[in-house]
């Protein structure tokens, strides 16, 4: 199968890419500059110069693969949001329109933090209710993707857990372990007891090249684990891997220490289900788990790192 990719140079994106070539698949991938095109060269794929604005160039590609993965997002939030979504809802007219009524998959990305926590601690389903005042409404990308299914499309979405983890990289771990390491503390805020989810890249690599194949036109995916973990027990294995004790502190403290951004992902319940991708796609997470990766997995190269003051991570 000829796939085409945005995102194939990101984090998620590039283990899709991978697994999708190892498979026998061909790739075509979104690639802004340079960098982009050598890093798909390296892992086998072909670059297609462009963004999220080169609607037709994501049109073109779209007409001319089989399968289509849509992973690129704009996470910029000192940008206008209204702007943001409407640029996401561009990319999906123009990928979505060559796709009408011809049975090829488009694969979106969501997040399980678009809905509301289940107000008794509990894990809550893809049909949980979308969540109120958010932050960063990717819900409405979401939606807007699966409105598509109306217009004979096989779009489906993946909501991705805010901890995606392996390979020594991610978004968030790396910041709780640079925080860390510039303050000597691992921290939770009050009694750590809220707790949130993760997922190896490489099972939610895997859950893409699944929902291409078996996917319905509307389903969507909670992508995560199969237990979810308290935030203290997260800030153990940061203090663990970098050496340092962790500490409960209130949410005003973490403010003056990370910003609003820490003090958001220290807070945060989410506790979503995989028991419908396992149980339709036949998926299932074979990596170490979130403790287990950032204890005793792929991180430690970059605990090396930061703890010798030669590694520069990014706050968003």
């Amino acid at each position: 199968m000829r796939f085409f990719i945005t995102g194939a140079t990101g984090y998620v994106g590039g283990a899709v890419t991978e697994q999708a070539i190892a498979q026998g698949h061909t790739v075509h991938g979104l690639s802004r500059n340079e960098a982009g095109d050598a890093k798909l060269k390296a892992l086998g794929a072909i670059p297609v110069r462009g963004d999220l604005t080169s609607v037709d160039v994501l049109r073109k590609e779209a007409a001319e693969a089989d399968a289509v993965c849509h992973l690129a997002y704009i996470h910029d939030f000192t940008r206008n949001y209204d702007e943001i979504l409407a640029i996401d809802a561009a990319v999906m007219d123009a990928l979505a329109e060559p796709l009408r009524g011809t049975d090829k998959a488009l694969v979106t990305t969501s997040g399980t933090l678009v809905v509301e926590p289940d107000p008794e601690g509990g894990e809550t389903d893809e049909n949980a209710p979308p969540l109120k005042n958010p932050i960063v409404d990717r819900y409405s990308s979401e939606s807007y993707a699966l409105s598509k299914a109306k217009e004979g499309v096989r779009v489906s979405a993946i909501r991705l857990t805010p901890y995606v983890h392996g390979r020594g990289a991610s978004g968030f771990i790396p910041m709780l372990m640079d925080n860390a390491a510039k303050s000597g503390e691992a921290v939770y805020i009050d009694d750590g007891a809220t707790h949130t989810s993760g997922v190896n890249v490489d099972d939610a690599a895997a859950m893409y090249l699944l929902a291409v194949e078996k996917s319905k036109p509307g389903d969507v995916w909670n992508c995560c684990e199969t237990k979810s973990v308290s935030i203290k027990d997260l800030a153990g294995v940061v203090g663990e891997v970098m050496k340092v004790p962790t500490k409960s502190i209130t949410r005003e403290e973490a403010t003056e220490r990370g910003g609003h951004l820490l003090a958001l992902i220290l807070t945060l319940a989410n506790r979503p289900s995989n028991k419908k991708a396992m149980r339709e796609l036949g998926w299932e997470p074979k990596h170490l788990d979130i403790l287990e990766d950032v204890r005793a997995g792929s991180y430690s190269v970059l605990a090396e790192k930061l703890l010798k003051g030669e590694s520069e991570v990014k706050h968003y």
